[in-house]
């Protein structure tokens, strides 16, 4: 059985605007956590060699705008985000023809690449709630010290 969608926004911070069991302080820490990770306006710049590759540049250009509302990506991400456009290109022109089982095997490891790279980009709403409970539990300071974690 497939586990229930969850919208990253309820991950970070909970439906009624806190988890089940979190103090005070773990719920400002998220919401603070939520801000840090937006940053000011930035532009991505394609490499030059995904340039050459129109389709790739399609892509490219659709996740620049979709993803401007989260400003998740800044210009460290640029060639990270690049290989994911090359690989999504591969992906769909190889599986208009894909029909020989070694077609499908590469299809299948182009698939776990984009998988992967999704991920660390944060496309994935998953990715981002992580990033934000990382952030915010990194900001809760241990109410008994470091005297238990010996």
């Amino acid at each position: 059985m497939r586990s229930k969608i969850v919208s990253a926004e309820t991950m970070e911070i909970g439906k009624k605007g806190g988890g089940k069991h979190w103090t005070d302080a773990e719920v400002s820490a998220r919401k603070k956590a939520k801000e840090s990770i937006k940053r000011k306006k930035i532009k991505l710049t394609a490499p030059e060699w995904l340039t050459k590759n129109e389709r790739a540049m399609l892509i490219w250009d659709r996740l620049i705008r979709d993803s401007a509302e989260i400003e998740l990506l800044d210009n460290l991400d640029s060639d990270m985000l690049a290989a994911y456009c090359d690989a999504v290109d591969k992906y769909q022109t190889l599986s208009q023809t894909a029909g020989e089982p070694e077609e499908i095997k590469l299809l299948q490891g182009w698939s776990r690449i984009i998988s992967g790279h999704a991920e660390k980009l944060g496309f994935t709403p998953s990715a981002r709630a992580r990033l934000v409970k990382k952030i915010a539990d990194s900001d809760i300071v241990d109410q008994f010290g470091d005297e238990f974690d010996k």
